[in-house]
């Protein structure tokens, strides 16, 4: 979503960095590569776009692979832009990587994060409320606040629904129990999805946040092209007895054809079981 967000309105281009894995975030010679690529293509880098928790692959990237990334921006004049959307949306905590909002070392990256980093946050997917369309900037440079508040004017949130977003976060021990409750009903989503993905054979990168999973579908297809991934996407949800609807890897901008996202937040046990053997069933006459 982040090509749609950015081009349309402030016509800002969004260049995907590749890590040596999905997994991974981009080493500062990638990252160096990259901005060189940009410039002898006439495109200047302003800023660096970090989200974490991923999506659309649901993992949480380690603390110190953040900071070294936010440093090598910041060490050039750059923004640094974290997307903490579903910050609340852990429901897996890994030893190797627990989530660490850029705040908590925002001090540590020196004083040009007082002005070049920024974190931005909404209710949409912890709180389960996109339609409310409540979100947070949280910035130190006075330029930005200033540009925000005059934009805010023309879409500010009604106040009614600030009462009421107000009056439920006021409310810790029912914010408390709500994400405890969320976090388990992810981890039993995601266990009952990749379960029954397992069964039929499917890579599935293990996830530890938000609602959705990383699949890989590579080996089901005729070619390693763009072309074959969006013939078979085109197939999971076109084929009668499949009609699985997934976001392909080309528009989340990965890196290989094959690879999609499924949710699996929205609907009960049963569902994600059927859509698993669905999936399998199209794979197994896939031709």
């Amino acid at each position: 979503a982040f090509d749609n967000d950015l081009r349309v309105r402030d016509g800002a281009r969004a260049i995907p960095v590749h890590g040596d894995s999905a997994a991974q975030l981009p080493s500062a010679a990638q990252l160096d590569a990259a901005v060189a690529n940009a410039a002898a293509e006439g495109c200047a880098v302003r800023a660096l776009l970090l989200t974490n928790p991923s999506n659309p692959l649901g993992i949480v990237y380690p603390p110190a692979a953040l900071k070294a990334a936010a440093a090598w921006a910041l060490g050039r004049g750059m923004h640094v832009v974290f997307d903490e959307v579903y910050a609340s949306s852990v429901f897996a905590e890994s030893d190797d990587a627990p989530f660490v909002s850029a705040l908590e070392f925002e001090t540590a990256l020196g004083s040009a994060a007082e002005t070049h980093l920024h974190v931005v946050y909404g209710m949409s997917k912890d709180f389960c409320a996109s339609g409310y369309r409540v979100g947070v900037l949280r910035t130190r440079n006075q330029g930005v606040l200033r540009a925000m508040d005059n934009v805010a004017y023309f879409c500010a949130i009604p106040g009614p629904m600030q009462f009421a977003v107000a009056e439920m976060l006021e409310d810790e021990a029912w914010v408390d129990e709500y994400i405890a409750t969320n976090a388990r009903n992810l981890a039993a989503a995601h266990a009952a999805l990749t379960a029954a993905l397992a069964e039929t054979g499917v890579p599935v990168m293990r996830a530890t946040a938000g609602m959705f999973v990383w699949i890989d579908l590579s080996q089901w297809m005729k070619a390693a092209t763009w072309e074959e991934e969006n013939r078979l996407w085109t197939a999971c949800f076109e084929d009668a007895a499949c009609r699985l609807v997934m976001t392909p890897g080309r528009d989340c901008r990965n890196a290989k054809p094959g690879c999609f996202r499924m949710c699996f937040a929205a609907v009960q046990r049963e569902a994600l079981l059927e859509a698993a053997a669905r999936l399998a069933g199209l794979l197994g006459r896939y031709d």
